[in-house]
């Protein structure tokens, strides 16, 4: 029994660092984090908890998890959200994750692209990379312009300061070979115009 035991920790210590760095990776096509495309709504639920917000129509939702303030509070600064669309799965109708999208530093790509990468960095390692649709954010009075790599099935969002390069402000993961906007536009950005 002593050496069972030993075994299951040898085991868990082993695969702990995998499933760590797993839970902030960004996979271009596949997932964010441990979000992954084709998950159903409610398998995310059971791992993140209820969601925190959302918006809803004719089978088709985002569902947002905010981060936490140290006291607990919401900070809807900072999110996951997921898209997600009725469909059959394993004969039964269930919400289907479509997209996912992050704002926070947190999640990295293997060759290291985030929240708050340069234009210019991601240009290089994504040389595919096309505008898809200008907006404006009309909270703060910027333009924001959404640049997709459809092959690889990522999309990141640019915020330009003044005087300034343009910066990644949010990312989306996507099925590979979609355009991030071949679904309802996220909640806010109504104000979307496609290029």
């Amino acid at each position: 029994m002593k050496h069972l035991y030993l075994i299951v920790m040898l085991c868990w210590i082993t695969t702990l660092p995998a499933w760590a760095q797993n839970a902030w990776r960004i996979e271009p096509g596949e997932s964010i984090g441990n979000t992954k495309l084709g998950m159903t709504v409610d398998a995310i639920a059971q791992e993140l908890g209820s969601a925190d917000g959302g918006d809803a129509a004719m089978g088709k939702a985002w569902s947002f998890w905010y981060s936490r303030h140290q006291d607990k509070s919401l900070d809807s600064s900072r999110f996951l959200a997921i898209y997600a669309v009725r469909e059959e799965t394993n004969g039964t109708e269930a919400m289907v994750v479509k997209q996912v999208r992050v704002n926070t530093p947190s999640f990295t790509t293997a060759r290291g692209l985030k929240v708050g990468s340069a234009y210019i960095e991601i240009k290089k390692l994504h040389p595919a990379i096309k505008v898809v649709a200008q907006y404006e954010d009309r909270v703060r009075g910027k333009k924001i312009t959404v640049y997709d790599v459809r092959s690889a099935g990522i999309a990141f969002e640019m915020t330009t300061e003044k005087g300034r390069r343009e910066v990644c402000s949010a990312i989306t993961v996507h099925p590979r070979g979609e355009n991030v906007n071949a679904y309802i536009l996220f909640p806010g950005y109504e104000g979307l115009r496609k290029l």
